[in-house]
């Protein structure tokens, strides 16, 4: 009995660490305005405290560079330099940058299911 009684309030007491973390990490469900120019839509999946970012659909990682008004998501590999997307904080507006032609659209956040 003792033991449940342990093992219960260490439970308790790791849930609202678990509620934080969720609470840090920002998703966001972002289409291109143009759909010939970007195959499908992006699920993103932000950390911003720990600098990074995964586009959920694709499984890739992208680092994390935050502004006052938006962010900027680049390739870990490359380097800050070579930013991939940016997202705008305030109108919802994304941009993915990296490719000759600029490809624009909107984001929604999205609230974990389960």
């Amino acid at each position: 009995m003792r033991r449940l009684v342990i093992l219960t309030i260490a439970v308790l007491t790791a849930l609202p660490a678990v509620a934080q973390e969720e609470a840090a990490t920002l998703r966001l469900a972002c289409k291109a305005d143009n759909p010939t120019l970007e195959a499908g839509p992006f699920a993103f999946s932000i950390d911003e405290k720990r600098g990074e970012a995964s586009e959920t659909v694709s499984g890739k990682n992208y680092g994390v560079m935050s502004y006052r008004d938006g962010f900027g998501l680049y390739d870990p590999a490359a380097g800050r330099s070579a930013l991939v997307f940016r997202i705008d904080r305030v109108s919802g507006r994304f941009a993915r940058i990296d490719k000759q032609i600029k490809v624009e659209g909107s984001c929604e956040k999205v609230e974990r299911k389960f």
